[in-house]
C-alpha cells in the first residue's frame, strides 16, 4: 500500500468515513458478536500514526499475561477483503487515563517522581523466566549481527561495544527473561489524576529480553542471588537494551 496521509489514500472500500463505519459495524458483528448502534472516534491515546504492517498480537498477549490490567486486550479481526488490499483490522481495549505528557502538565517534578514510582511498582511484574537463552539466540544475536553488518556511519562509533556485547551473549542469556517495551515514553504511558500508571500502550515491535534492574518480586531466590553476584552483567544488559532500541 502507498503512503497513507488521508482517507483518499485508502482502498476504495475504506476511502470515506461512511464506508469505514459500515466496515467497523460488520467486523464488530462478525467477531465480537454484538451490534454497533454508533461509532465514535475516541480521544487519542499516544501519537496517531498509520501502521503499515500487521501487528504482532503475541507481543500484547505476553505483556498482558505478565502485567495484566495495564496492557490492553487486542484481537485480530480477520477480513479477507481488507487483507487483499494490505489492510488489517484489530480490536484494542481502551484503557483509562491520559497520556503521561498531558496528564503531568502543571504538576512539576513531584508529578514525574510519582509516575516513576508507579512504574517501579508496575514493571517488576514483567518477570517471565529465570533465563533468557532462547530470546538471546533468536532475537538478540541476529539483531546485533544485523547492526554490525550495517554500513551506516552511525554504527561505527558503537561497533567495538557491540562486538563486546556479542561476545558476552552466552552469559547474558543467563539473566532473567523480562517483558520489554520497545517504545516506553511519555506518550505510551497512561496515568490517572494522582499520576499513577493506568496503562502501557503500543506494544507492537516489543519482545521479551534479558533484563534485570533490582530484586523484584516474582524472581526466585536463586535468581536474585545470581544477579547480586553479576551486577556488571546486569549493567551490560541495560547497555545492550539501549543499543538495540537505538538501531532497530
Amino acid at each position: 500500500m502507498p503512503p497513507v496521509t488521508s482517507d483518499n489514500d485508502l482502498p476504495k472500500l475504506l476511502n470515506t468515513p461512511t464506508k469505514q463505519v459500515k466496515r467497523i459495524k460488520k467486523l464488530v458483528s462478525e467477531h465480537l458478536g454484538s451490534a454497533s448502534k454508533r461509532v465514535d472516534r475516541p480521544p487519542m491515546q499516544g501519537i496517531f500514526s498509520r501502521t503499515f504492517f500487521q501487528l504482532d498480537v503475541d507481543a500484547f498477549v505476553v505483556a498482558k499475561g505478565a502485567l495484566d490490567r495495564v496492557v490492553p486486550d487486542v484481537m485480530a479481526l480477520h477480513d479477507d477483503e481488507l487483507e487483499k488490499y494490505g489492510v488489517w483490522a484489530y480490536s484494542l481495549e481502551r484503557l483509562p487515563g491520559q497520556v503521561w505528557v498531558h496528564g503531568v502538565a502543571g504538576k512539576g517534578g513531584e508529578g514525574r517522581i510519582a509516575i516513576n514510582k508507579s512504574l517501579g511498582r508496575v514493571l517488576p511484574k514483567g518477570y517471565l523466566a529465570d533465563n533468557s537463552g532462547d530470546a538471546v539466540a533468536t532475537k538478540v544475536r541476529p539483531h546485533i549481527e544485523a547492526i554490525l553488518a550495517s554500513p551506516l556511519d552511525e554504527v561505527a562509533t558503537y561497533r567495538p561495544l557491540l562486538q563486546g556485547l556479542l561476545d558476552k551473549l552466552d552469559d547474558l542469556g543467563k539473566l532473567p527473561l523480562w517483558v520489554s517495551h520497545y517504545d516506553l515514553n511519555d506518550v505510551n504511558v497512561l496515568i490517572d489524576e494522582s499520576c499513577g500508571v493506568t496503562g502501557l500502550i503500543d506494544w507492537e515491535l516489543s519482545t521479551p529480553k534479558p533484563f534485570a534492574t533490582g530484586l523484584f518480586a516474582g524472581m526466585t531466590q536463586q535468581t536474585r542471588g545470581m544477579l547480586e553476584k553479576n551486577i556488571d552483567l546486569v549493567q551490560d544488559a541495560v547497555i545492550l537494551g539501549t543499543l538495540l532500541d537505538s538501531f532497530f
